[in-house]
């Protein structure tokens, strides 16, 4: 009697757990079950059978959009131009197709489709130089969400026009923008907004010569005519990356200048004096064509590396002048006098340049010589006189004193815009 209650036991425990494990396996069946090809293909002839794609889904449609930039491809300053890699989200809600009060499909989610049967608002990138056509891509899924919101996320490569100041360049910061604006539909019947994010940069790769400050988005609108339109502004600030240039342009460019005050410490007779100085000229001609080849050939801004590689030029014209102006004097003959102001004028600029003996504040003996007079009376030597002539200059003395002169100014001079030009490119950050 016990072993057969023992096994009746058994056998009602066995079928407990058996019919529960059955209704377990049913119910997930059931729910995998639940979702089915046939199901959407239901749903969709229900949402599309009366879909109209050119009717705008509300008398004003509210559009949120945001942008991902993904990379800056290029900033071109001279052509002025932005080329970036993004992709927009643009997100409204289209009520025919809510199905969110039918039992019947409460449990599909949301649905894919494109734009070939939905109604996509028509937009364009406003200053793209590349594509003046609505934005677009056939192929790419809309997400069309229970509630009906639609959720559309095209991506492409965006030319776009930018305002470039070049007036700090290589120390520059430029401000590009990428507008949006409806095209048809006037801002009181489209109306562009922007999302909670506006602007996305969590997948932005750096650009090598550019770095990422900051951005901007606004909404605005705009005039076509007599039509008012809806428009957005995503605007992105880069800055920059001055070791490149800092070493293949403007520490070259330093180089090159110092080496113009050096042609006056090339005495005349070494032969070389006018060729060192048209070499250095020639120089900053060709550093000239080369950085203007990077330069913006618009007259809005001008770059002070420009006006500073020019000025240097004008420095060089005038040194090869003034070199001509020395060899001349060197070389004139010993017959032509020195005349008396000609003397006294050089004397001056040699005691300002300390040029050999002579100081600023006094002359050493060497500068006159005496003659002097004696007469014999009686084996004595009496009325001893002294006549002080002073030493003549020579046409070379007055050549060399040039020289010092010109080298002191011509250093001081390159020196001093030097100075001025590291102060104004070091106000680019505050400006």
């Amino acid at each position: 009697m016990r072993a057969m209650l023992i096994y009746l036991i058994f056998c009602c425990f066995k079928g407990f757990a058996v019919g529960q494990l059955s209704g377990l396996t049913g119910s997930l069946s059931t729910v995998n079950t639940l979702y089915t090809s046939a199901r959407e293909e239901s749903l969709r002839s229900d949402l599309f059978g009366s879909y109209q794609k050119n009717s705008r889904p509300a008398p004003i449609s509210d559009i949120r959009c945001n942008i991902k930039l993904l990379s800056i491809k290029d900033l071109n300053i001279r052509e002025q131009t932005m080329s970036s890699v993004a992709y927009f989200t643009f997100i409204w809600n289209d009520t025919r197709l809510n199905w969110s009060s039918s039992a019947s499909y409460s449990d599909i989610e949301a649905i894919y489709s494109t734009e070939s049967v939905l109604f996509i608002p028509p937009i364009v990138v406003e200053n793209s130089v590349s594509n003046l056509g609505l934005i677009s891509d056939k192929t790419l899924p809309i997400k069309i969400a229970q509630n009906g919101e639609i959720t559309w996320s095209p991506g492409n490569i965006y030319d776009t026009s930018c305002d470039i100041d070049a007036t700090f360049y290589p120390f520059d910061v430029q401000t590009c923008s990428i507008i949006l604006t409806t095209r048809g539909y006037t801002s009181n019947q489209l109306s562009l907004s922007l999302n909670d994010v506006p602007i996305i940069l969590t997948s932005y790769q750096e650009n090598g010569e550019w770095s990422y400050i900051r951005s901007n988005a606004s909404t605005s609108i705009v005039l076509h005519g007599s039509e008012v339109y809806s428009q957005v502004d995503f605007s992105f600030t880069f800055e920059r990356r001055t070791p490149f240039h800092l070493l293949s342009t403007i520490l070259p460019l330093f180089f090159l200048v110092s080496m113009t005050c050096f042609v006056f410490k090339i005495p005349v007779d070494a032969g070389e004096k006018l060729g060192y100085c048209l070499t250095v000229l020639l120089a900053f001609a060709v550093y000239l064509t080369l950085v203007s080849d990077n330069i913006p050939t618009t007259s809005t801004s001008t770059s002070y590396l420009s006006v500073f590689l020019n000025l240097m030029l004008a420095i060089g014209v005038s040194a090869v002048f003034l070199t001509i102006l020395v060899i001349h004097t060197h070389f004139k003959s010993e017959d032509e006098e020195i005349s008396n102001f000609t003397e006294s004028i050089s004397i001056f600029v040699a005691k300002m340049v300390c040029w050999r003996h002579y100081t600023c504040c006094r002359s050493t003996d060497n500068s006159s010589v005496g003659v002097v007079s004696l007469q014999e009376k009686g084996g004595n030597f009496k009325d001893i006189h002294v006549d002080p002539i002073r030493k003549r200059l020579k046409w070379q003395d007055v050549a060399k004193i040039l020289d010092a002169l010109f080298f002191r100014v011509y250093l001081w001079l390159i020196i001093i815009m030097i100075i001025i030009y590291a102060v104004i490119m070091a106000t680019c950050d505050t400006n």
